[in-house]
């Protein structure tokens, strides 16, 4: 991208590294990280969604369900 700003290209930059360092972390982290998006997401769509859900996690056994708070 040529004609950006210092600003603009600064936050492309960071955008950037975030994708990586995300991509870099470990699936286990990944999936915690996506269970607290389910917890946030949670209160707003269970009533919209009956398919909404927080994934119980088990991490010693890694098993993977269902469950409402």
């Amino acid at each position: 991208m040529e004609n950006l700003t210092p600003e603009i290209q600064h936050i492309f930059d960071a955008k950037e590294k975030r994708r990586k360092d995300l991509a870099a972390l470990p699936i286990a982290e990944k999936v915690r990280m996506v269970v607290q998006m389910q917890r946030m997401a949670y209160p707003i769509l269970k009533d919209r969604d009956p398919r909404a859900c927080i994934w119980k996690i088990d991490v010693s056994e890694n098993k993977k369900g269902c469950k409402t708070p």
